[in-house]
Formats: structure tokens, sequence, C-alpha cells
């Protein structure tokens, strides 16, 4: 029988003992997301004690595998807030590395981050015998050329996905598991968040090539799209609100040059109703970073629609979608790889959606970045959408700019926006 990782042994899950694996002042990572080995986790962090001081490495979790009392023993480092990560930031345990996506591969390839210890869930294996990559093909795997040890987690309640680009020779070990895939419902959205996500719709046309980041907006405006036709699909993670979209034919991926009739993602974070869509499905492929988020792959499309969120948006078209004041909130993610590549798209165009104000009733349209930290430079800001109306900013010049992005805040900031503009300018 075909070994399903070639240079790699089975062991039991009971025999795993990570105090003969992890050595203090170690590194480790797994894959992230809704592929997270949260029984090797588990075991990890309960031996953490006596493996002695080490570090880890966080992308994004949904789940409270790695809590702020393990900062106890535990250094953490990652990419931002991304799910349940947001406790460890707010418990000041995480010391955020801020990164483009499309740079991540080349940075755990080159031990720009260096990994010791990788451990990498895939889900059951193919005809061929070959493990599948279950809810997650991101970016774990670029890790293996600097790794001491790699362990890979087959888990059999995995979908089995899909995937290209997956490296199956550098694990030293592998186990077996039965774990429930994490489900991460999508979250009802308000009434703005529809009044935001029917003026992106107005936007998207047959034929489109749509990528959307996550959240309730990027769901709302997904929810509908159920009346176009030939539409394409690429994005770095994808939830339940792809599913109705392909089922009805609206996507069909038949304008694309590349994997043309075929779905393209790197991650799924939805429920039960995902994972069994995608499981054996031909027309749903997950793909690591170096090709969802990679510059030449993205401005080879046409007509490719980028659509992210911004936690706010300051007069001259600058994003920040990593911080609110002082706490970090978000991350860099692959919201600039992915603007950058609509814009570089013939026929291209970016969004930048967002309320005009959060829920407590702060703008989110305002003067210059409150935070100082910049995800979106005004220099690759396209259109930027509310509940108030569209701006469309590229090609403007500042003056211009500020009048537009006045005119989609919240009504009731616009006096003192126009006021800020003519004190400060």
């Amino acid at each position: 029988m075909r070994k399903p990782f070639p240079n790699a042994d089975e062991i039991r899950l009971d025999h795993i003992d990570f105090t003969r694996i992890v050595q203090p002042g170690d590194t480790v990572m797994w894959s992230q997301g809704t592929g997270e080995p949260t029984l090797l986790l588990r075991k990890l962090m309960e031996q953490r004690h006596a493996i002695g001081p080490f570090s880890i490495f966080l992308g994004g979790s949904y789940t409270d595998t790695i809590r702020p009392e393990h900062g106890d023993i535990v250094s953490m480092s990652g990419l931002g807030a991304v799910g349940t990560n947001r406790a460890l930031c707010d418990a000041g345990l995480m010391k955020v590395i801020p990164c483009h996506l499309s740079a991540l591969p080349h940075y755990l390839a080159t031990g720009v981050v260096k990994i010791d210890v990788l451990l990498m869930q895939f889900g059951p294996e193919d005809v061929q015998g070959r493990p599948s990559p279950g809810a997650v093909n991101a970016y774990a795997q670029y890790a293996l050329p600097q790794c001491r040890v790699a362990i890979a987690e087959i888990n059999a309640a995995a979908p089995r996905t899909r995937g290209v680009d997956m490296d199956l020779g550098g694990f030293t070990s592998y186990v077996r598991t039965e774990t429930p895939v994490i489900e991460l419902p999508a979250a009802k959205p308000s009434a703005i968040d529809l009044a935001v996500a029917r003026k992106v719709a107005d936007f998207v046309d047959d034929g489109d090539i749509v990528q959307v980041g996550i959240g309730t907006i990027p769901n709302a405006l997904l929810a509908m799209l159920g009346d176009r036709r030939r539409l394409g699909y690429h994005a770095g993670i994808s939830g339940d609100a792809l599913v109705p979209l392909m089922e009805s034919g609206a996507v069909d991926n038949s304008t694309k040059t590349a994997y043309r009739g075929i779905s393209v993602t790197g991650a799924l974070a939805g429920t039960a109703r995902l994972y069994d869509f995608a499981a054996d499905n031909a027309a749903l492929l997950l793909a690591p970073v170096a090709y969802t988020h990679a510059h030449e792959t993205l401005r080879a499309f046409a007509n490719l629609m980028s659509v992210n969120s911004a936690v706010e948006v300051d007069l001259l078209g600058q994003a920040n979608s990593e911080m609110a004041g002082c706490r970090y909130v978000g991350t860099v993610g692959g919201q600039l790889d992915f603007v950058r590549g609509a814009l570089a798209s013939e026929g291209g165009r970016s969004i930048i959606c967002l309320p005009s104000r959060t829920p407590k009733g702060q703008p989110r349209i305002v003067p210059a970045i409150r935070s100082g930290v910049v995800t979106l430079p005004g220099s690759d800001a396209d259109y930027v959408v509310t509940e108030h109306g569209v701006a469309q900013l590229r090609g403007q010049p500042l003056a211009e700019r500020m009048k537009r992005m006045i005119a989609i805040a919240h009504p009731d900031d616009r006096e003192g926006l126009e006021r800020h503009v003519r004190e400060a300018y």
C-alpha cells in the first residue's frame, strides 16, 4: 500500500510526547484557521511546562486552543487579531508581524520567520492514496524546507478536497485522527451591512471574477449575486455563501483563463454545508498562498473585482484594516495583494466597503488615520463604499478625493470633516 507521506512513519496520537519533539527555544507553527490540528495542540499546551520556554507562530484561529494563560511560558508572534487571536492581542501577548500574505511563503522558506516544528492537518486520501488538503491549503507547507520536525495529521472528518502544489515529502511522521472540522456560521448582517452590500452589488457584472474577504458585508454581497451569470470566483478564504452561487450556476468560472470552470480558494471557513459541498467536488480547488495571492495570478484575470473591508478610511483614501485606536483588531493579510491585483487586471476594480460609523456611533470616515497604521495607501485606493454612497478615488487629485469621501460619510460627521479640510488645507 502506498504511504501517504513518502518519508514519514505512522505514529499513534497517544504515543506523541512533545517533550521529546519540541526543544526549549523552538518555534512551533501549524496549519491554522479551520485546519487547526486541535488534538495535537491541546497536548502541546498541556506539556508546555515540561518542555520549557518555546514560541509559537499564529495566523488565524477560531478556537480557544491557544489562550492567554498559555503565555506563562509560551511566547507568541503572528499576523494579527484574526478570530480568537484577538484575545491574545488584547492581553498584550502577541508580537504582531506586519506581513502581506503573498510574502509569507518566502519568509517561511528562507527562515526570515524561523520555524522548528511544524504540525499540519490534511484531509482523507484520494484514490491514488494522496492526502487531500482538507479545509485549508494556505501557507504552512512553506516552512517544510527549514523545520527540524514536521508531523502531519490526517483527519478522517475533514472534507476530501481537491488541491494543488502540496508538498508531501518533508514530513517526519504522521498521525490519524477523526476530529470534527471547526464550523463558522455566518453572522447575520445588519440593515446597514445590507445597504452597503447592495451598493457594492451594483458593480458586479456578468462574467466578472469576484474576490471577497470575510465578514458580514462580503457574505451579504454574495447572497445578492444569484441573478448574475458566468461569474468567476477566486479568493483566499471562502464561506457558505459560495455554495448557492455554484449550485445555481451563477458562478461557473467560464471566463477564467486559468482553472476554467473551477472556483479557487485557499481555505474553507463555514459550516458542514460548505464542507459537504467541497468534498470530492472537482469544481472547487484549494490552492496555496503562493498562487492565490500572487500578483502574476491576479493581474492575468480580466475584470477582477476585489471587495474588502476596513476599520476606517481617511479623506485621502488611506485605509486602516488593522487597529482600532491602540488595539490590534485585524491584520494586513491579503488585502493589498488583492487590491493591487485588481488594479492591474484589465477592467478590474477594487472596493473597500464599510459602514460610515461603528455600532457605538464612532466615525469610520475620518480626517486622518487615528492609529497611524495604514494598511492600504491612498495611491492604491479605487472605490470606497458606505451606506451613504460611493467615492471613486482612482486618478483623482487630493481636493476631489476629500470632497468625495466627505459625501459618503455619516451626515452628522460631514460638517466636522469639512471644518478639518478648511483648517488643515
